[in-house]
């Protein structure tokens, strides 16, 4: 298991009450069931009832959102970077 680094942005970060947090997770998928054991208000926000990442929210590991890795299976390495927040609008 890699150990990694979560950190939460905006609203995320007012509802889990921390800015990040560390775990042990080899895949983006296990760091977001740890997440959801942790902070259970979070499985509504993250994930759907078929455990599929809800688009409210951007996913990067290292700066690369996960759509361009390899989504929830993304695998993960000691000393990578988390971050979770919601997309940014303007006008």
């Amino acid at each position: 298991m890699a150990k990694v680094t979560v950190k939460f942005y905006a609203t995320i970060r007012e509802k889990v009450k921390t800015d990040h947090i560390e775990l042990e997770a080899d895949t983006f998928r296990k760091a977001i069931e740890i997440l959801i054991k942790m902070y259970p208000l979070l499985r509504g926000e993250l994930v759907d009832d078929d455990f599929k990442l809800k688009d409210r929210y951007i996913y990067l590991v290292n700066g690369r959102n996960i759509v361009f890795l390899n989504g929830l299976d993304s695998k993960l390495k000691d000393g990578d970077k988390l971050a979770i927040f919601p997309p940014v609008a303007g006008g």
